[in-house]
């Protein structure tokens, strides 16, 4: 009997031992991926075409303004799921222009501060923003003067997570500065308003 016990035991041991070593067809779990967080710093840059532009000098059509702005952006949001709220700073060179009857307007170098309000849906991050702006504006009518004005922008956007570390955004913005006196011909106030339209990408560090 003994004997019996010990040879069914043996027996088990090594079929236990034996389909230990059988292959098989399971999947690998995946691997873990953390939850997508906009919180943190980023940084990036941006292409767009500024339209509809007003420089408002008294008695000259100079409304149709239009042209390229690029530059780069920075700022630091914090997520309180799913509101993400942030800050951010730009620093643009346009060349956002109108001309009528020997006078010009141009918009050159620009940046803004704006908060930013977004609402957070996986990879896809809606939001608004609105905050101070400024930008170098020059005047030209046989002589030419540059001031910079101070006003206000405001805009909304739709940016989304390609990977952890990039993301691509675009996004609307108007900008409206305020009137500045200006030592030219013809042209002695101006003021600028307008939009834009921007595609960007950034870096989350």
């Amino acid at each position: 009997m003994k004997k019996l016990l010990l040879v069914m035991a043996a027996t088990l041991i090594a079929g236990s031992a034996y389909a230990a070593d059988i292959p098989t067809n399971q999947q690998p779990e995946p691997a873990y991926q953390a939850p997508v967080t906009w919180t943190g710093l980023y940084a990036g840059v941006n292409l767009g075409y500024g339209f509809s532009g007003d420089f408002d000098p008294p008695g000259w059509r100079l409304n149709s303004a239009s042209g390229w702005t690029g530059g780069v952006q920075a700022g630091y949001n914090m997520q309180y799921d799913p509101i993400v709220v942030g800050i951010e700073g730009s620093l643009n060179y346009a060349d956002i222009t109108d001309k009528w009857m020997g006078g010009k307007g141009t918009l050159g170098f620009n940046g803004s501060i704006t908060p930013r309000l977004g609402y957070a849906m996986g990879d896809f991050l809606p939001y608004v923003k609105a905050g101070i702006a400024g930008g170098d504006v020059e005047m030209k009518y046989v002589r030419s003067d540059t001031n910079f004005l101070v006003g206000w922008t405001a805009g909304f956007g739709l940016e989304y997570r390609v990977t952890p570390e990039i993301s691509v955004r675009a996004e609307y913005n108007y900008t409206s500065l305020a009137r500045g006196d200006y030592d030219v011909n013809a042209l002695p106030r101006a003021s600028y308003s307008g939009s834009d339209v921007k595609l960007g990408v950034n870096y989350h560090f």
